[in-house]
Order: structure tokens, then sequence, then C-alpha cells
């Protein structure tokens, strides 16, 4: 079915304030400018210091086929931000001598295993991702088998050496909460916390009972940019099921702000949020990121899921916190001036007004590329727009888009075309590929030639698996290694052998995911199962 395409908006942006010291106005009023002028299908923002919300800026629509206006107080799915309330309200547990970090998670969850000779995993592994444990299972997304088919997985290093992200450590902290606890995990969190800090427009599931209260969720079509509706499913697991407001979120980051003293009492002992908010690796607490910036300490965490997107972010000493929500992934760079502008105004310093980013310059990608049989590519800059590549194609060319940090594409709709990845050696652009095509210039000092292991063409091809959540899968060859390319603008990355048919993506060493392809007829394999997940050969 061909992609629905949507023409650009404009919509005023509806602002609401509360009272606040006269010293914040110039940052909201600049605030509710720059949410006006965004792209995005809907977008709220929030800003509050310690006490209140100062204010709430909306814009978009919640569904561009109706064009019915985004509210203020629309819920949105906050995704990874849910990972904290799961944390909150272990730590509660821990409080209330019922649960200890420390303890293996079988300890609570006598059904959670691995194939290991190291160390048990504990809630505190899993809290700071620090378990060993595979990321994601899209085709059992929400579902208690995901962790129960870790028995299967054998981890490569000792629990507490790596920090490896992992939504499924933290579901399976949500079950272990619901053993704990008694209740289901909606239950628990309105229980917990929404009750008691006055989240009164938030849940803790995204099922077919909020679907018509939420905004409709977007992606960007890959080839041409345009905005196209996500799927619908439900989704219940306690690393990313929370459904909330941008009021509601303020009231969250003033719990934050206040170290866990809510209006009506504490919600953690100040040993539990120090806890909180300890880092372990990477800058990684329990279900927050913490981090030094400007003389303060930031205590943030984005979220995402089926399109929607989500950041949170607080600055301890300034006493401010923003909450940014939409329908349609975040927008980095007005969320990092948000966060300048709002610490400017708690600085009692001048502040000023968004620009959006420049376009960066297509000269570092211009030239010509050439491939071993003499094949070759040449890039130009569009002379009437800087920032455009260009493909030269017979006595034609073919305007490119740009798709990622180093990669663009033609819009001619193919949804098997590859993009064109440039990679860079010492800062200068020397190679492009598109799939398996390779091509080098000048400055390409590397390898020619490659002796290429003869099974990788049983491997090469394009797999799916039917779930709401995840693309195509497409393994391929480039020079001498085999290559995966999970979505249709990213260009590739380098498979590791570990074993016969299973590999490992390139980096970074320690990297825990697994590819294992299997069931090969007639020279092709046609399954590879990506750390457990099953995905199947299709046709390209």
């Amino acid at each position: 079915m061909a992609p629905m395409r949507y023409a650009a908006f404009v919509l005023a942006a509806a602002g609401i304030f509360q009272t606040a010291p006269a010293r914040w106005a110039p940052a909201l009023d600049a605030i509710e400018r720059a949410v006006a002028t965004s792209t995005r299908p809907a977008i709220v923002v929030a800003v509050t210091d310690r006490e209140k919300t100062l204010g709430v800026f909306a814009h978009g629509y919640a569904d561009l086929k109706t064009k019915k206006p985004i509210a203020a107080d629309s819920p949105f799915a906050i995704g990874s931000i849910s990972k904290s309330f799961t944390a909150i309200a272990l730590l509660q547990l821990w409080d209330e001598g019922r649960f200890d970090p420390q303890a293996p998670m079988a300890t609570y969850l006598p059904w959670f295993a691995v194939k290991s000779s190291f160390e048990p995993i504990t809630g505190h592994h899993l809290l700071t991702h620090t378990a060993g444990i595979p990321n994601y299972r899209a085709d059992l997304a929400s579902m208690p088998f995901a962790t129960y088919a870790l028995k299967d997985f054998e981890p490569s290093y000792a629990p507490g050496t790596h920090f490896w992200y992992s939504n499924l450590g933290f579901q399976t902290l949500g079950y272990a909460l619901e053993r704990i606890d008694g209740a289901s995990y909606p239950t628990i969190i309105q229980r917990r916390i929404f009750d008691r800090i006055g989240m009164r427009s938030s849940t803790a599931a995204i099922d077919d009972r909020i679907r018509a209260r939420l905004p409709v969720s977007y992606s960007r079509w890959p080839h041409t940019g345009d905005y196209v509706e996500e799927p619908w499913f439900e989704y219940t697991a306690a690393d990313g099921s929370i459904v909330s407001t941008a009021e509601d979120m303020a009231a969250y980051a003033r719990l934050i702000l206040n170290r866990g003293a809510a209006p009506h009492g504490r919600l953690l002992s100040d040993r539990a949020f120090e806890r909180l908010t300890t880092p372990a690796l990477d800058g990684y607490a329990y279900g927050l990121r913490v981090r030094s910036a400007d003389a303060d300490t930031e205590i943030l965490h984005g979220g995402a899921i089926a399109g929607f997107g989500s950041q949170l972010l607080v600055r301890m000493n300034d006493g401010v916190g923003v909450v940014m929500l939409s329908s349609a992934g975040d927008d980095a760079a007005m969320g990092r001036w948000i966060v300048d502008v709002v610490k400017a105004a708690a600085r009692d310093q001048p502040v000023w007004e968004f620009k959006s980013p420049a376009p960066q310059s297509a000269a570092d990608w211009a030239g010509v590329f050439t491939a071993k049989d003499g094949r070759t590519l040449e890039f130009a800059v569009d002379p009437t727009e800087g920032s455009r590549l260009t493909l030269k194609r017979g006595n034609g060319i073919a305007a490119l888009t740009r798709v990622g940090l180093n990669a663009f594409r033609e819009a001619d709709g193919n949804p098997v075309a590859f993009p064109y990845a440039f990679e860079r050696r010492d800062g200068r652009v020397v190679e492009v590929a598109r799939g398996g095509d390779w091509y080098t210039r000048g400055a390409y000092s590397g390898p020619a030639s490659f002796d290429v292991p003869a099974e990788f063409a049983a491997f090469a091809g394009r797999y799916k698996n039917h779930n709401p959540e995840g693309g195509p899968l497409r393994v391929f060859v480039r020079g001498a290694s085999l290559m995966i390319a999970s979505g249709a603008n990213d260009g590739g990355q380098r498979l590791v052998r570990v074993a016969a048919s299973t590999f490992r993506p390139e980096s970074p060493d320690f990297n825990p995911e697994r590819y294992v392809f299997d069931s090969v007829v007639d020279g092709h394999a046609l399954r590879v199962l990506v750390s457990g997940m099953p995905m199947y050969r299709v046709d390209e």
C-alpha cells in the first residue's frame, strides 16, 4: 500500500501561562514564538520551576487529515521516560524493605534466567543497563515471553562490565515489580506515583481504551520526507507504556527537582533518591541519565514509541525543568535551545530568539568516486542551493535528499533501494557505498580487492518479520564484510563472525546482539535470528 502524503501546515501556537515572576516573561514569550514555528505535526512544551508550571505551549494538529488542532492538555505516549517511573516504584519497595537492587533478579522473578557462568544479574544491573542482555524483541513487544526467552541467551561478558541499553531489562523489572507488589503495572504506577503527585491525566498502559484520546502519530517517509501515519499497537510493558500530558510531566519534573518530595509527602527517601540519580556507567543511573553541564547537574531522558517522541530535562541547581512532547519524534535543536533559554532566565541573563540550524554545505561529499570495475559516481553541489547534493545521471542531474549524517538518497520511492552512504577517514570523505556497490576516490588508501567467504552469498538477502514496529532487515556483502541495514536510510553496519553462522555488529566490540543465519535451502538462508527474533527471507 502506498503511503499517505501530507502537505505542510501552519497553525498559531496556543500558550497557557501560569502566574510567574516577571523575569520569566521574555523566555516564555520566546519559547511560545519558537514552538509556533515547528513543522512537527504536533508539539507541546511545558516549563516548570520547583513550585509550579510556568507555561505550556501547543502547536500543530492532532490529526493531519482532519486538521484538528492539538490542545495543550493532549496526552502523548512518552516512551522510555517510563523507565524512571518503574525505577521509582522499585525504590519505594526498597524503602519498604521488599526489594534489594543488589539481589539476583531471580529472587523476585524465579522464571528469569540466562545461560551464564558469570555472577547473577541483579536489579541494579537491569536498572542501569549493565546486565549484558539484548535491547529488544519487536516481535514480542510488551509480552512476558520476551523476558522468558532470555533463558536461551548467553551473555558474552559479566554483568556490570559494560553499558548496553536494554528495553528487555526494564520489561523484566516491570514483571518483578508486579510480582512483588501483587498488582498490575498500571495499577502500581497509578497508586504509587500518579495519584500522589497529581498526574490526573496519565495512564501506564497504551491500550485500545485510550486510542481515541491520543493524537495520530507519524514518522517520515524515508524517500520523500513526508509525514506518514504510524501503525497502532497496544503496549503495556514497564519500559515504555506511559501516556501523559505536558502539565502532568511538569509535575513529574518537580518531583525530581524536589529530590523525591511531592506536595503531600515524600515519594522517595533521601537514600532512594540518591540511588535513583547516581550513574553507574556512561552517565546512566536508574532509568535516568545524569550529567554535569554549565555548573549544574542535568537529569534527563528521552522517549520514542510508535512515532511519538518525548524529552524530559531538569537542571537541579537552577531549579527548572522542560518537557517536550511530539507526535513525530523530537526536535533536538529546538529542545536544546529551550533548555538554554530557560537556564538563562533562571540566572537572570538575557534570552535570545530560536534560529533553525543552517543547512550544511554539500561540498564535503562532492567529487568523483570510482568502483573496482571502473564505474564512476559523480556528485556535485547544486549551484542554486549549496546544501543540496546532486548526482550526475548520463546527461541529466538527479537531486539527492540528505537522510543521515553522511547518507543521501534519490527520491525515487523505491522501497528496496539503498541510500548513498559516505565514509570518512581522518575527517575526509573517501568512500561511498550503495548497498554492496562500493566506490572510492583519491584520498582512499585501503585495500582494493578482498577475499569474500563463499557462505556470505547464502546469507545476503532481505528479511522480514510482520510486527508493527520493525521494518525489513537487509543483508549484503561490501568488500570482504557481511553488512546489515535495518532501515530504508541505513547505509549498513559491518558484522563480525563469532561462530560459523553467528555474527555480531562490529561496534562496540562487546555488542551483545547476535545474528544467527539458518535454514539454508538452495544456497539461501531462509531465516535469521536477530537476538532471538526470527526474520524470514523475502524476494527483493
